[in-house]
């Protein structure tokens, strides 16, 4: 019976740190939406802002009628839907045949891609091979340089591991060969760990902003994240027109550009959770 009682109370008292872990989590993108959503001019830092203070959706307007506000949401979706897909692709080809035991210098390949996993050539050297590479001011230079994650990578070899080699063996004795068990058996068997890479890879991708940053100079080529925070800084936002009805309260752009920035993948995320969660563990657990 007292051993019940303990039981009971030590899953009550899970629960309760749980929820208690979550609301913490939680608050932070709460207070923001509610600070975005209230009068310009009556909201508060000091405040808890469990609500909105007199709803308004004045600070919306502003930012959303900014210029760039909008090419650099065409930028960001062109470099997170291509760079993703580009990403997918090496991170695919590369841990296929390095998940084989019977790769000739597969030893030799694996040390040095894991390599780069712990050294990078550094900021400048790097700026200096994409100058030479012409993709300065290029899509191209938020792309290409971090197409392939390492870690990813080897979430992916070891997810190729455990899939039975006896599938892809009969599968050779009925003539096929390498590319069509790579695209027609094992990307299918696949599609949990893809779909948790490409998570990852596409919040990379949609986050980036010191890549933006070092290699875009034209206005017309920035992404979403530079843009926002060139609205964001105190000194661009004193001089910016229309910020008559916000001037008291910059503060209030600052929550709004932050929740515009995250609601596109928070919209996306529940439909990819449960790969996830699955694809996760499947990449790091044998078998």
């Amino acid at each position: 019976m007292n051993r019940t009682r303990r039981m009971r109370l030590s899953v009550l008292l899970l629960y309760l740190f749980f929820i208690l872990t979550g609301i913490i989590m939680l608050y932070p993108f709460w207070y923001v939406l509610m600070f975005s959503l209230s009068d310009p001019l009556r909201a508060s830092v000091n405040k808890l802002n469990l609500y909105p203070s007199h709803f308004s959706l004045s600070t919306y307007k502003y930012v959303l009628t900014q210029p760039f506000l909008y090419t650099g949401f065409k930028n960001t979706i062109i470099v997170t839907v291509f760079g993703t897909l580009i990403s997918m692709l090496l991170t695919i080809g590369c841990a296929y045949p390095l998940s084989k035991e019977s790769l000739r210098g597969r030893k030799f390949l694996f040390s040095l891609i894991f390599f780069t996993m712990l050294f990078n050539g550094g900021l400048i050297p790097t700026y200096i091979v994409i100058k030479q590479l012409h993709m300065i001011d290029s899509l191209w230079a938020l792309m290409v340089p971090s197409a392939v994650s390492v870690y990813n990578m080897l979430i992916m070899i070891k997810f190729y591991k455990g899939i039975p080699s006896e599938l892809i063996e009969s599968a050779k004795m009925d003539g096929a060969g390498d590319w069509y068990v790579l695209l027609r058996i094992v990307v299918p068997l696949s599609g949990a760990v893809n779909a948790t890479i490409g998570l990852i890879y596409a919040v990379s991708r949609w986050n980036e902003f010191l890549p933006g940053v070092l290699y875009i100079n034209d206005q017309s080529k920035r992404v979403l994240q530079v843009v926002l925070n060139g609205m964001l800084r105190e000194d661009s936002l004193a001089n910016q027109p229309g910020l008559q009805d916000l001037a008291s309260s910059p503060e209030s752009i600052k929550m709004a550009a932050v929740v515009i920035s995250i609601v596109p993948i928070l919209a996306v995320y529940p439909y990819l959770q449960k790969y996830f969660v699955k694809g996760m563990l499947l990449g790091s657990v044998k078998g």
